[in-house]
């Protein structure tokens, strides 16, 4: 987060981030506290949010009690990171990004010109991105505003910068070739390809367009021997060509081979089962790196969930191989912004999944040949498409042992129906139960829920209120992490 932010702008998003989390009213003297600024900054900051709701038509709004106490309430299904967004777009270093995609030849002094600025106070930021761009293996040249690596890379890490920052924002187009010069290209395509394209798919297609024409004549991106072979099989190369030359793009066949990647591997073709079919057959053909990475998950899924992939389906095939060749474009998270990790995200909510998934990496890396393996190193990348097949086949459900709760209270058995419920909707995206009453023997279950005192012996007790208070609810939540642990 400090990579784009600067001091006064990350108390703002801490700020907002405190309030929205917030279902009180909170006092300014408290969120002075909090931030560790002075009552008069909160006070100012909270001006500065009070415009920017202005712009949301109301989806979120500022509550303020006489500048002494305030909240913030937003409707639920607003994307709070637009806002977040406004305050990464001003900072130095998502200005100085944009810079460098915009004037390649140019280095940091002509940026701190461009600011009005000395060259030390932007060199103090522009330092931050070196190892922000490490992470995505990518080496930052802070004074020559240069990025050394894959060409492929770079423009997928443009491509995630822009489309996360921009595509939210109504007539916020990032490049300089004219959106509507692109549309034309792109209804050609359709033309060729006799499809129509989504509206999501013509817009992905647009941002990787104008990063193509433009990144191309600063640098190729070149496809390997391998790569170049598999393409030239798929027969349907040759509407890529067709269209080139109607258009009369200033591309290279290098760039062709870029962008028929591109089309497939980011869904800009989905739902055209020709085009899908004949690109999975001919990665089948060629038995490439991605077709034997599916085959892998095939084999594994097979062995420890007694699942058969229909691994003869080829739009399926199509769908599998194209996630593994799009992991291929970008080392790392694609959240280059805020970094989520899903990973840590399954983690902390779904304990058991998360585990199943460790299993699955260690089976997959285990059965994989070298190159596969090289696949399977990005797992930020593949792991929320592999979670989405798990899932997908239930088969998180073969693998997941339920906890075995004993209910025993002294109440009527309606209330032991409702207290099942009740952990149910807490608990039951997060764990697997079976339930059992009074006949069941305490040694045979996990753990026993009950309104008054009991000797289980080394089974665990939660003793719970009739009606339960917060306090228990932590408590169970606590004892069922350390039980599935």
């Amino acid at each position: 987060m400090k990579t784009f932010l600067t001091a006064s702008s990350l108390n703002k998003v801490i700020l907002l981030d405190y309030l929205l989390e917030s279902t009180t009213w909170r006092s300014s003297k408290e969120l002075a506290k909090v931030i560790g600024v002075t009552e008069k900054s909160i006070l100012n900051y909270l001006e500065e949010f009070q415009q920017l709701f202005k712009e949301t038509g109301q989806k979120i709004q500022l509550f303020n009690d006489h500048n002494k106490n305030f909240q913030i309430v937003k409707e639920e299904d607003f994307p709070i990171y637009t806002l977040y967004l406004k305050f990464y777009q001003s900072s130095y270093n998502y200005k100085l990004i944009d810079f460098m995609y915009h004037h390649p030849h140019q280095r940091l002094t002509d940026y701190a010109e461009s600011q009005f600025t000395s060259l030390s106070t932007v060199f103090r930021y522009a330092k931050l991105l070196k190892p922000y761009f490490k992470r995505y293996q990518l080496e930052f040249l802070p004074y020559r505003l240069e990025l050394k690596g894959s060409e492929t890379n770079i423009r997928s890490f443009y491509y995630y910068f822009y489309w996360n920052s921009t595509r939210e924002i109504a007539d916020d187009w990032p490049f300089s070739t004219e959106l509507s010069a692109i549309e034309t290209v792109i209804t050609d395509f359709e033309k060729v390809y006799a499809v129509t394209l989504e509206p999501l798919q013509r817009k992905t297609f647009a941002y990787w367009l104008a990063i193509t024409l433009e990144r191309s004549k600063v640098v190729i991106a070149t496809t390997d021997a391998t790569k170049q072979r598999v393409i030239d099989s798929d027969p349907t190369f040759k509407l890529m060509q067709k269209w080139h030359k109607i258009c009369n793009l200033p591309l290279s066949r290098d760039e062709l081979y870029f962008l028929y990647q591109v089309i497939y591997d980011f869904g800009i073709i989905d739902g055209n089962p020709n085009y899908e079919n004949s690109y999975a057959l001919a990665h089948q053909q060629n038995q490439t790196d991605s077709y034997l990475a599916v085959m892998n998950l095939a084999r594994v899924v097979k062995e420890n969930f007694e699942f058969q992939l229909a691994t003869d389906d080829l739009e399926l095939m199509f769908n599998f191989i194209a996630f593994h060749e799009r992991s291929a474009f970008f080392n790392g998270n694609s959240d280059v912004f805020f970094n989520r990790s899903y990973i840590m995200e399954l983690k902390a909510e779904r304990p058991r999944e998360f585990q199943i998934m460790q299993e699955l990496r260690k089976h997959l890396l285990k059965r994989a040949q070298p190159s596969v393996k090289a696949l399977l190193t990005n797992w930020q990348q593949l792991f929320l498409n592999y979670y989405f097949i798990l899932d997908y086949y239930d088969l998180f459900a073969k693998k997941v042992t339920p906890i075995k709760i004993l209910v025993q209270d002294d109440l009527h058995h309606t209330h032991r129906l409702w207290l099942m419920n009740k952990v149910r909707t807490y608990f039951g995206h997060s764990f697997a139960f079976e339930f059992y009453d009074y006949q069941t023997p305490i040694a045979e279950v996990d753990l026993v829920i009950s309104n008054y005192y009991i000797d289980t012996g080394n089974t665990p007790l939660i003793l719970m209120k009739n009606l339960p208070t917060e306090r228990n609810w932590r408590q169970l939540g606590a004892m069922l992490y350390q039980l599935t642990k």
